[in-house]
C-alpha cells in the first residue's frame, strides 16, 4: 500500500493511481456500474478541523441536492488528523469526502462512485496521501 500512496502523488496533486485526469481538474475511472470520480482542492484557511468539517458539509449538501449524510468519522488512516464523511447522493451513487487542515490549508478530496461499487484502494491510498500529514 506504501507504494501505491507514493505513486498517487507521482505527478501533481494526490490522486488514484491508474486513473484519467480531465480537462476539470476530476480524475475518472470507468467501473462495470459507471463512471467514479475523484476531486482534490486546497485553500488557505484560519478555521479547525471542526470548522471544515462543519463547511464540507454544508457545501456537499448545497452542491448535490438530496445528498443525505450517512456518517462523518476521523479518518482511520491518521485519526485526530483527518476526518471523512459518507453521503448518500440521488441516482444511487455515494459521495465519500477526506478532509483535514494543516498549516493553516485546508484540503479536501472527494470521490463519488455508483452504490453498487465498493471502496477503491487506489482511492483509499489517494485520500491517505492527501489528508494524513504525520506519515
Amino acid at each position: 500500500m506504501a507504494l501505491a500512496a507514493l505513486g498517487a502523488c507521482a505527478s501533481g496533486p494526490p490522486h488514484p493511481q491508474g486513473w484519467q485526469l480531465g480537462s476539470n481538474g476530476t480524475w475518472t475511472t470507468t467501473s462495470g456500474a459507471g463512471v467514479e470520480w475523484y476531486r482534490y482542492r486546497s485553500y488557505a484557511t484560519q478555521g479547525s478541523l471542526s470548522d471544515l468539517a462543519s463547511s464540507q458539509a454544508v457545501e456537499t449538501v448545497q452542491r448535490y441536492r438530496g445528498a443525505r449524510l450517512l456518517r462523518s468519522i476521523p479518518f482511520s488512516a491518521c485519526p485526530g488528523e483527518a476526518g471523512v464523511a459518507t453521503y448518500n447522493l440521488p441516482h444511487r451513487r455515494v459521495l465519500e469526502v477526506a478532509f483535514s487542515v494543516n498549516s493553516g490549508m485546508a484540503i479536501r478530496a472527494e470521490y463519488e462512485r455508483p452504490a453498487s461499487v465498493v471502496d477503491a484502494a487506489a482511492v483509499t491510498a489517494a485520500f491517505r496521501q492527501a489528508v494524513c500529514f504525520t506519515l
